[in-house]
């Protein structure tokens, strides 16, 4: 229980930065600021305890008990378009989001625990016009076309999905080339979500000459808040090291994430309920399986190149969310309720490449690109879930003094466009509705060697 209780203090402090910090769907490139510098090509690299995040194999190549921490300010620039007139700029607020780990040597076995931001999503747009409004304010409709329904000139959306880990790790000395290690990710996740609070509607919007013979013909505004998930899934990791050729692989197991004990304001005020508060579960909702193989190549002492190419299941992982509603406050409300949000993602493939320079023996400058094509597909887009970001170049250095290495990575994520142009319940907005991506970050990464060495 006390496990829990920290998982779910950390997502709380870490879930108000997560959304948009994700760039491979809802991952994050890389973890620290070498990984990240290398556009997230470490698999056969890492060496430190962000090695628990990305190869767990890694933790067991020094002999020497590390201690981490990371921080990453992120700012991110996202805006939706669509036809209706809006163009709004993301106003969710972020905050810097940290990392830290410390692994311990035991003769050929290293023991390991950390405490990492997996990923996010989210954004809130506020004052957006909605399609209730503009239909409101066409002057085409018949005279009490919308009698007793709540249409606010404009309107919000807001999502915010976090997902922090515990991670305790072992890994083996095998043989002096091979190493091999394993991970328990012990996972945290909390969601909120506002979808047109402020919003009910029950007219006849199929046009049939019937009020409610459809149910395209009631929207009633969503406010979800505080729903959370625990889950547990394992990564695997090897690496094998030969001359100047370094080879590795990592397995990461689904997480299957249903989370619970959510509150869900449901705007029925135009069926003459009001606001009614419902229990709120969020189902089918996982954290995919992922495969990646990377390889790397010492040029030189003091030159090194190095390439990943990963598999993300996300297809498996997000297709159709559910929310489940119960135990309404309102005694005449429906009893449960079942909303459904097709997402339909793909699966992803990301390649990451990097290199990195030693020009004087306590620098190291590194530089990386990492490309995956956004596994959302353009009619399932939302302004919801905007995980659209594509190419990033990275860049960043850090340098060894004593026992002390400190690092630098900055992150820029080009621009990216979706544009949803299906017609039908699904696409809230409208064809032509249009979701902007770039970002810039900086990660912080402090490593103490601490002078205790394999005991």
């Amino acid at each position: 229980m006390k496990i829990r209780n920290l998982l779910l203090t950390a997502s709380i402090l870490f879930v108000v930065g997560l959304p948009v910090l994700a760039a491979n769907g809802m991952n994050m490139i890389g973890y620290g600021a070498e990984s990240v510098a290398m556009g997230g090509a470490d698999l056969a690299l890492t060496d430190n305890p962000c090695s628990m995040n990305i190869n767990p194999a890694g933790i067991a190549r020094t002999d020497t008990a590390l201690f981490e921490f990371g921080l990453s300010p992120m700012n991110p620039s996202l805006t939706h378009t669509d036809a209706m007139g809006n163009n709004s700029a993301d106003q969710l607020q972020r905050y810097p989001v940290p990392f830290l780990g410390y692994t311990h040597p035991l003769r050929r076995v290293t023991l390991g625990i950390g405490l990492f931001v997996q990923g996010g999503m989210g954004a809130e747009y506020r004052n957006l016009s909605t399609p209730f409004a503009v239909m409101a304010g066409s002057g085409q409709l018949p005279a009490g076309f919308f009698a007793g329904d709540v249409i606010p000139a404009a309107d919000d959306t807001q999502t915010r999905i976090g997902h922090a880990k515990l991670t305790p790790t072992v890994a083996w000395h095998v043989r002096p080339k091979l190493t091999l290690g394993v991970t328990l990710n012990m996972s945290q996740v909390r969601a909120d979500m506002k979808l047109l609070p402020e919003t009910s509607v029950m007219a006849d919007l199929d046009q049939s000459g019937v009020v409610g013979d459809s149910v395209g013909d009631a929207f009633f505004g969503i406010h979800m808040r505080d729903t959370s998930a625990s889950g547990f899934g394992l990564k695997f990791g090897a690496q094998y090291r030969s001359g100047p050729f370094s080879l590795a692989g990592a397995y990461s197991t689904k997480t299957d994430l249903d989370l619970e004990n959510g509150l869900l304001t449901l705007n029925m005020t135009s069926v003459g309920l009001g606001k009614v508060n419902y229990d709120a579960t969020m189902t089918n909702f996982a954290w995919p399986q992922q495969v990646g193989v990377g390889m790397a190549y010492e040029v030189s002492p003091r030159f090194v190149l190095a390439g990943d190419v990963d598999w993300i299941n996300w297809a498996d992982a997000i297709d159709t969310v559910t929310i489940e509603l119960s135990n309404p406050d309102v005694p005449v409300a429906p009893a449960s309720r079942r909303i459904a949000f097709p997402m339909n993602w793909e699966d992803q493939w990301v390649l990451a490449l990097g290199a990195a320079v030693t020009p004087a023996p306590d620098w190291v400058v590194r530089v990386g690109y990492n490309h995956g094509d956004t596994p959302v597909p353009a009619s399932s887009l939302k302004p919801l879930f905007p995980a659209i970001a594509e190419d990033h170049v990275t860049a960043g250095f850090d340098v060894t003094k004593k026992n002390w290495t400190i690092g630098l990575a900055l992150e820029y994520v080009l621009e990216s466009e979706l544009v949803n142009n299906s017609n039908g319940p699904t696409n809230l907005f409208g064809p032509g509705s249009q979701e902007t991506l770039s970002q810039f970050a900086a990660h912080f990464q402090v490593r103490r060697m601490l002078r205790s060495g394999k005991s």
